[in-house]
């Protein structure tokens, strides 16, 4: 089995000028439609987990959100912030350790939207990650994830993907839930964490 890729390998990987796989057209036309801001809300906030160099942050800050954007890859988190958008600050947290909560969000630290586009195989428990931003979502709020389909990918990829067991897996323990396919990807929009405690107000 592969090894999961630690900060120092992202860091490097993003320090030597790659970067990731951009948002599809069809990605970006999802996340418009089904991510706009919602009424009602002043200031909506949104969380991207594993934001890069910041083309997700930044999609979510022209929607109107104020966005906190985490990575553990310092490089990354230097050439996102290299490009000024207003509404984002990023913060350097490893999501694989637990430490996403200690975010310095905001007093109610709760979120309207949180987005893992591409993250959610790479994590050692994903159940506990989930667990975790449900407990950071507002009570109407969406936890979006993005992930390639394991069917759709060639073989050599299959390991940083989610089959059709493990999508299901995730969408347990949601009230509600969607499901889009977006070319080789699955858009998962979750609402109504069941049995999740809420992080303190």
């Amino acid at each position: 089995m592969k090894p999961t890729p630690t900060a120092q390998d992202w860091h490097a990987h993003y320090a030597a000028g790659r970067d990731f796989r951009p948002l599809s057209d069809t990605e970006r036309t999802i996340l418009r439609e089904r991510l706009a801001r919602p009424d009602g809300a002043e200031v909506p906030r949104a969380m991207d987990v594993a934001c890069g160099t910041g083309q997700l942050a930044r999609l979510l800050a022209g929607l109107g959100y104020l966005v906190d954007a985490v990575d553990f890859a310092e490089a990354a988190l230097e050439r996102a912030a290299a490009t000024s958008t207003s509404g984002i600050t990023y913060h350097c947290r490893d999501v694989t350790t637990g430490d996403i909560a200690a975010v310095p969000a905001h007093d109610s630290r709760t979120y309207e939207v949180i987005t893992l586009r591409r993250v959610l195989a790479h994590l050692p428990d994903r159940a506990r990650t989930v667990a975790e931003l449900a407990g950071l979502l507002a009570p109407d709020g969406i936890l979006c994830v993005i992930t390639p389909h394991a069917d759709r990918q060639p073989e050599k990829l299959r390991g940083i993907s989610l089959d059709d067991a493990e999508i299901a897996l995730l969408t347990d323990g949601w009230e509600h839930t969607d499901r889009i396919e977006a070319g080789n990807s699955t858009v998962l929009l979750l609402r109504g964490p069941t049995c999740v405690p809420r992080s303190p107000r």
